[in-house]
């Protein structure tokens, strides 16, 4: 009797030791991976992850440099991260808080997510985007397609709806938020590494639509090139080529200046 029990407490000790890898139905699961990436927050300390494993609520997911991963969630949400890029998952079904690095987002129509990268709060119900993180320097969000509401919590009528093309560069120390400006789809989604450097990604059919429409705008003069170019990581403005960026519709052109 005593040495089945033995044996029942070593098993117990082994599943606890790796709590934190989860039943498919409750986590994210690792679906793509380049080089060393971890988990932190498991019950038998850091570990390092592979192609399979299902990460659950409270975990953190950490790639070193020129590391990179994707996350798939129980609502088809993918999630994919950079390198030297931090990101702790809420929950299983798309609830995430990135705390440094950049990553490709893209939530299912129909689906909810949550992205937290305080102060702000990144919600959606369907859209595909890029968010950046430098710790207490800048917070960078690009819509490639679908629709997102950034929220301010705390702050009264802080909330804005991005729609495709538009970029918002954000002070992580904000009260308010700023205005969005457009970004050239077409350039951003070619470019890429969060894109070109992982397997097509489901949906890459919508953002092309939405730089075909982008461009169709331009042709119209509805839109009108600027050579202004953020390269990468960063908010750095460069001169470039006229196609390079797009300034927003002339009908924003008496907008109000980003605040900071």
């Amino acid at each position: 009797m005593s040495g089945r029990l033995l044996q029942f407490s070593t098993l117990v000790a082994a599943i606890l030791g790796f709590a934190g890898f989860v039943h498919a139905e409750a986590g994210a699961r690792i679906t793509y991976l380049a080089k060393e990436v971890h988990a932190h927050g498991l019950r038998g300390g850091p570990s390092r992850v592979a192609v399979g494993n299902i990460l659950g609520a409270g975990v953190t997911v950490e790639s070193g440099a020129n590391a990179r991963s994707e996350l798939t969630f129980v609502n088809r949400a993918v999630v994919r991260l950079g390198a030297r890029t931090s990101l702790r998952l809420k929950d299983g079904s798309g609830a995430m808080e990135l705390r440094d690095g950049a990553i490709l987002f893209q939530i299912p129509k129909g689906s909810d997510a949550e992205i937290v990268t305080a102060p702000i709060v990144v919600l959606s119900k369907g859209a595909t985007g890029l968010l950046e993180r430098n710790r207490d320097l800048y917070i960078k969000l690009l819509l490639l397609e679908g629709e997102v509401r950034v929220t301010l919590p705390g702050y009264l009528g802080e909330s804005v709806v991005m729609e495709p093309g538009q970029i918002m560069i954000i002070n992580p120390k904000a009260t308010t938020l700023p205005g969005a400006v457009f970004f050239n789809i077409a350039r951003t989604a070619r470019t890429c590494r969060l894109l070109k450097d992982f397997p097509p990604l489901r949906g890459e059919n919508l953002i092309a639509e939405e730089a075909r429409k982008q461009a169709n705008l331009t042709k119209k003069g509805d839109y009108v090139s600027s050579n202004l170019v953020i390269f990468g990581r960063g908010t750095q403005v460069h001169m470039g080529t006229p196609a390079a960026a797009g300034s927003p519709p002339k009908k924003q052109a008496a907008a109000s200046p980003s605040k900071k």
